[in-house]
């Protein structure tokens, strides 16, 4: 719509005069995308552009000669702020400020009103003064803001709150406990495997557990209490409830999370880990608590997931040991601190040594020896165990290559792979390499495995160990017994050996169930044509049990303590003599 103009006060030349000053200005006004106006010293409008009966409400010929433009502003705030606006005589340059226009149907809309002189390029004695005004609907505005609050407060892929806003209400419910002297809980519950999930299904797979699981726990707040989605695998719920009300909580989310979620025909099995932390017990304000909540968390983790941890002083005094033991394993790492030592693996029948384990060891030079126990798994947390592995296999192989050539004998060497190891594509080439540089042929390095790594990854775990096995390489399954129930990937993987886990061994002699599982072990092994090795054998009552039921071999002990690569060279230069 073109601007409109009503000139009611000028006659003859004069108008043409003026209509010829401002028709250069009329496109640009039309076009304008916000309400704009000119009116007269007395704030009659004369000339309003499409926008701004867009805005009001009101045709060009309902306003114009017809209204003031602050007739157009909310009666009750203009009668309030009368004094703030003032006479268009006095405004030599510019005045702004916010106001609220009614609309034609009575809609009040917030604007930003800015008036200024209306300056011609031909002075006119005769002409009273005009000015020139501008309004500006903030509603956009306010909703841009509104979204722009929202994309910043939630998670993109739940529509929950993120941690931004959690805290926000985290801190506005402690604000609330202090002045009432109530408590709350808050619980982290963080979903085990997803990445797992996501490499095997893809991200839209990942994405809709957390989407259902999301849904699900919202479905325990009928009333109140508060959810978000925090750190991409993590929810962080707010709860009233406290003590055993809390744990049934705890327990409940749990079971929700466990739920099948079917996806393309798949049913997928989610579990989860819950941290919780209480108010005031556990923290006074929210970095405390969350902090706290997330030590607990670590803590329900540890035990392969599934599971709820409270916080306590104890967890943390262990959080805060792991963070330092992290600190110091790297710098054991850049000084050459870690070394390691060699523990046989005799034959039953008659007494050779078949293999020896490279066990990793740490001597700190303040500390003395940390065990392997507290070490390794800090390792696997702060992501050195990878390092640390690659460093194993190379030492061994290179301790080994040393042996052969000093005492001409010499048994396979062992060393153990974790799971994060054996995930990486490139370990078979460097275990390739390690040989390589040892000059050691691949006959003499067995790589001992968890069961769990056969299950995690099946088709990369076995096109590795086909590889081994095509190199030479042999395999063998450590602490056999603890892991799956299910045995049928015994079938499937090139294995060479299993080693019985030394909880069913030290239990031998009391429990007749476990002499029995252990005999039942070997016999299914012998049947797939796998050497069987026991651990953990430290009495002579133990050995002959085990040659009794027709076990291969044993470590323990019993027959040796895990000793230096100096004092295997002794123990070997003598059978090289024979």
């Amino acid at each position: 719509m073109p601007f409109t103009t009503h000139k009611y006060q000028q006659t003859g030349a004069m108008q043409d005069d003026l209509y010829a000053e401002t028709r250069p200005h009329d496109a640009v006004l039309a076009s304008a995308p916000n309400g704009m106006f000119i009116c007269a010293a007395d704030g009659t409008l004369e000339s309003v552009n499409a926008a701004f009966e867009k805005l009001t409400g009101f045709a060009a010929t309902e306003l114009i000669g017809r209204r003031t433009f602050e007739s157009l502003l909310d009666p009750a705030e203009f009668a309030k702020r009368r004094a703030e606006l003032p006479p268009l005589a006095t405004v030599s340059t510019r005045y702004e400020g916010e106001w609220i226009v009614l609309r034609r149907n009575g809609t009040p809309v917030r604007v930003v009103l800015a008036l200024a002189p209306l300056v011609t390029e031909t002075a006119q004695a005769a002409c009273p003064p005009g000015y020139v005004g501008i309004v500006v609907d903030m509603t956009r505005y306010a909703q841009s803001e509104a979204r722009l609050w929202y994309v910043a407060h939630h998670d993109g892929v739940t529509r929950l709150p993120n941690q931004t806003l959690f805290t926000e209400r985290l801190e506005l419910t402690i604000a609330r406990c202090q002045r009432s002297g109530s408590g709350f809980t808050v619980l982290i519950a963080e979903l085990d495997h997803l990445r797992k999930l996501r490499d095997a299904l893809g991200l839209h797979a990942a994405e809709l557990v957390l989407q259902i699981v999301g849904e699900r726990l919202g479905g325990l707040f009928p009333n109140d209490g508060t959810i978000a989605s925090i750190g991409g695998t993590q929810f962080a719920l707010l709860i009233n409830e406290s003590g055993a009300a809390a744990d049934a909580f705890a327990a409940e989310a749990l079971g929700r999370i466990a739920e099948s979620i079917d996806y393309a025909g798949t049913a997928l099995s989610i579990t989860a880990s819950i941290g919780i932390v209480a108010y005031p017990a556990d923290g006074a304000d929210a970095p405390t608590l969350m902090r706290r909540a997330g030590v607990a968390l670590s803590a329900a983790s540890a035990v392969s997931g599934n599971a709820v941890r409270r916080f306590s002083t104890a967890l943390e005094g262990q959080a805060a040991r792991r963070f330092e033991l992290a600190a110091m394993l790297r710098e054991a790492i850049a000084r050459q601190q870690l070394h390691l030592v060699y523990q046989p693996q005799v034959t039953l029948s008659n007494g050779h040594i078949a293999q020896v384990e490279a066990l990793l060891r740490w001597n700190h030079p303040q500390r003395g020896l940390i065990s392997p126990l507290e070490f390794v798994p800090v390792a696997e947390e702060a992501g050195l165990i990878e390092q640390i592995g690659e460093w194993v296999i190379r030492t061994a192989c290179r301790d080994a290559g040393k042996l052969l050539r000093q005492t001409g004998n010499l048994p396979r060497f062992a060393v153990n792979v974790s799971p994060q190891q054996f995930q990486r594509h490139n370990l078979f080439e460097t275990i390739q390499e390690a040989l390589a540089d040892a000059a050691l042929d691949p006959c003499y390095l067995e790589v001992e495995i968890t069961e769990g790594v056969l299950l995690d990854d099946t088709e990369q775990a076995l096109q590795t160990l086909h590889a081994l096995r095509e190199l030479g390489v042999e395999v063998a399954v450590d602490d056999f017994g603890t892991g799956y129930s299910s045995l049928a990937y015994l079938t499937r993987f090139p294995l060479h050996r299993l080693k019985i886990d030394r909880s069913f061994v030290m239990r031998m002699n009391t429990d007749p169930q476990s002499a029995a599982l252990v005999g039942a072990i070997i016999a299914m092994a012998h049947s797939l044509k796998l050497r069987v090795t026991a651990e953990g054998v430290e009495t002579a009552e133990q050995a002959v049990q085990l040659e009794a039921l027709g076990c291969d071999e044993a470590q323990g002990f019993w027959f040796s303590r895990p000793i230096t690569v100096a004092a295997l060279r002794n123990l070997l230069r003598p059978l090289g003599a024979i």
